[in-house]
Parts: structure tokens; C-alpha cells; sequence
């Protein structure tokens, strides 16, 4: 099993300190990935002087610490994602228009439920 990690996701993951473990927890071993658009996403977000740019910086750790592979894809973010989610695939995200998309498609998601644990749907 393989789980897409969203630029949301992870920001949100720090902010709200929910750990990268839970998803194992919840799925399974797991191969945690996320796209290349999405480490970019954080770059331009951690140069911010913001609250959100501090978890920003604080999530591009993570990547980098929990060895997280990095796909390369081209356009939007959302679009790869949706087409890289497959019976193999699971999406990590908190974006609510693209939970639909997916959900459309049959497609399962991982998201933060109630700011404190994860859940699939």
C-alpha cells in the first residue's frame, strides 16, 4: 500500500501534532510518498513569515526525515494526485474539493478528523 501525502496534509500534521505513525496505524504498513509540486508548495509556503510557514518548514523536515519518496509530476498537484489514486494508492488530504473528486472516482481518502486523529473515507 502506498499513501500520497497532499501539501495540506502534512501542514496540518504538524500543526494539529498528529504524527506520520498514525497512518501506518491505520492503514497498515505503508510506503508514505508525496509529488515533487508538493515539496515546491512548501518551499514557497516555509519563506513565509507566517504561522503556516513555520509548519511549513517543520513539514519539509518530516519529508526529509521520515525518508519520504518524492514522484515527479507535472501540473497541478490535485491532478496528479487523482490520477496516481488507485487500488494501491490512498490520498492524504484535507482538501475537501479534492475528497470529492477521489470519492467520485471510488477512491478512498486519509484525512484529519476533528483536529486530533486520522481517519479514511
Amino acid at each position: 500500500m502506498r499513501v500520497l501525502l497532499d501539501t495540506n496534509f502534512l501542514i496540518d500534521a504538524v500543526r494539529f501534532k498528529v504524527g506520520l505513525g498514525n497512518v501506518h496505524d491505520l492503514v497498515g504498513l505503508s510506503e508514505l510518498v508525496t509529488l515533487n509540486s508538493v515539496e515546491n508548495e512548501l518551499t514557497i509556503i516555509s519563506e513565509k513569515t507566517s504561522r503556516a510557514g513555520a509548519y511549513a518548514k517543520v513539514a519539509l523536515k518530516l519529508i526529509k526525515e521520515n525518508n519520504i519518496k518524492i514522484l515527479k509530476s507535472e501540473g497541478r498537484p490535485d491532478n496528479a494526485m487523482v490520477k496516481l489514486a488507485g487500488d494501491k494508492t490512498i490520498i492524504a488530504t484535507n482538501d475537501i474539493e479534492l475528497r470529492k473528486r477521489l470519492k467520485a472516482l471510488g477512491r478512498k481518502t486519509i484525512y484529519l478528523k476533528s483536529k486530533k486523529h486520522l481517519a479514511i473515507g
